[in-house]
């Protein structure tokens, strides 16, 4: 924990900069007026107010809540399921909710970050205990309810530490930038934009620009080497537009953009890869096991174990458990999955994935990907309702229902072509792009209120 008294620039922003030190000592200060034990719900979108938040609540022996989405209904079932008196909701937006004054922290994080260095004999007690504070995530509910997902900073600092080595984030020449258009509150954006920067020798970019043009002003402010880290639907959008995405010096290490949370397509990969002068990668994983492999994704579709991870089947099911052998843990894998070597596998499929119409079988992902490549289609999913076996879907485009099936039909057996199709003005994706299994449940009830 010696890096975290570095006074070295790591949270970047427009007008100055933070180091870890600095954070650390905000951190202190704030603890000091929380209660002992607090749970806290961390709201914050700017990196360096939710990592103050977070380091503040393990320094009081707390709990951290991270949402599955910020609707509020989803925030306020959790903050009523937790057994606490001292339960609190931060973020520098808490007014779009209609929470109780009692239940919300109000955070000058921009004067706690200006309060003065704290000593390491101050810091150093506190830093001890952080290996067994708690943090509490939640899976995105696409296929069914959310679930969840208890971690420590300890395993979340071990987790980090693999990721670090495979991508050398933990080398002493210049150290790279993150910059990252998911938010913090899920499992990639924790490990990428919070666990991987603050135990590496990474920066990261305190905001998260979604429109293209923020994107690429944040780009060519932190200049080069940079990661962008993004998920397929957003970075699908980015190439719509016409930005002019910086290109770098064949002697810069330039841009590397890393998608989760998804597939990407290796047509939309080529596509972002040509656009924004990139090289693509990806990591695979879930919030259970936080990410656990790696490719890139232009050079190979096999993705590769990170070290200390390997694969064991179970021989009755078909099943494979990943097996964290440095942490002592063990996780099944919700894909159909085929090993190449030992540490190396292809991702055939969620196991949950896997259709049948009219004896026909088909991946729900890949017909979702096809429906989203049609040009005109902004957005799109399939759905299949439990009163049906014919496949219905939901989208968001200008084009006719004709135009549609008549593409679609070109890619995909007539069984699966949709009927009905509904046309939204939005699929209700979550912060990461997922859809929540109600939310379709609710989309699918209000399209058949307007036919009735």
């Amino acid at each position: 924990m010696k890096g975290l008294f570095s006074d070295d620039p790591f949270v970047l922003l427009e007008d100055g900069r933070y180091s870890r030190h600095q954070i650390v000592s905000a951190a202190f200060h704030l603890s000091r007026a929380l209660p002992e034990a607090p749970v806290v719900m961390n709201l914050y979108t700017q990196r360096h107010e939710f990592l103050v938040l977070l380091l503040a609540v393990a320094f009081k022996d707390g709990i951290i809540v991270l949402p599955p989405n910020t609707a509020e209904n989803t925030l306020n079932g959790l903050m009523d399921a937790i057994d606490s008196r001292h339960k609190f909701i931060a973020g520098a937006r808490t007014e779009r909710w209609n929470f109780e004054d009692e239940t919300v922290a109000r955070i000058d994080v921009k004067h706690l970050l200006s309060s003065g260095l704290v000593d390491k004999a101050q810091l150093s007690p506190l830093l001890r205990k952080l290996p067994v504070a708690q943090i509490w995530l939640y899976t995105s509910g696409s296929t069914g309810q959310a679930k969840k997902v208890v971690k420590t900073w300890s395993q979340m600092m071990r987790l980090a530490a693999k990721a670090i080595s495979r991508f050398g984030f933990d080398r002493t020449e210049s150290p790279r930038c993150v910059v990252a258009t998911v938010p913090s509150q899920h499992m990639f954006g924790l490990e990428t934009t919070i666990f991987w920067p603050l135990f590496s020798r990474l920066k990261v970019w305190a905001g998260r620009p979604m429109f293209a043009e923020d994107i690429k002003a944040a780009l060519d402010f932190v200049k080069p080497p940079v990661w962008l880290v993004s998920a397929p639907l957003h970075l699908k959008k980015l190439t719509q537009f016409d930005t002019e995405w910086p290109s770098y010096n064949e002697s810069e290490d330039g841009l590397k953009v890393l998608s989760a949370t998804a597939p990407l397509d290796v047509a939309l990969a080529k596509t972002v890869g040509t656009k924004m002068h990139a090289r693509v990668f990806e990591v695979f994983g879930s919030t259970e096991t936080a990410s656990i492999a790696s490719r890139e994704t232009l050079v190979s579709d096999e993705w590769r174990l990170y070290d200390h991870n390997c694969l064991e089947e179970d021989k009755n099911s078909g099943t494979y458990d990943v097996i964290m052998q440095d942490l002592d843990e063990r996780h099944r894998l919700q894909d159909t999955i085929r090993t190449v070597s030992a540490d190396r596998f292809r991702v055939l499929g969620r196991q949950s994935d896997l259709i049948k119409v009219a004896g026909k079988r088909a991946s729900m992902t890949d017909l979702n990907r096809i429906l989203q490549a049609v040009p005109g289609i902004e957005d799109g999913v399939f759905w299949r309702s439990e009163a049906s076996e014919r496949l219905q879907a939901f989208v968001v485009s200008n084009l006719s229902s004709q135009e549609i099936r008549q593409a679609l039909s070109k890619s995909m057996d007539v069984v699966f072509l949709p009927r009905p199709l509904h046309f939204v003005k939005r699929i209700p994706r979550n912060e990461m792009g997922k859809i929540p299994f109600q939310a379709l449940l609710e989309l699918e009830s209000q399209t058949r209120e307007k036919v009735g």
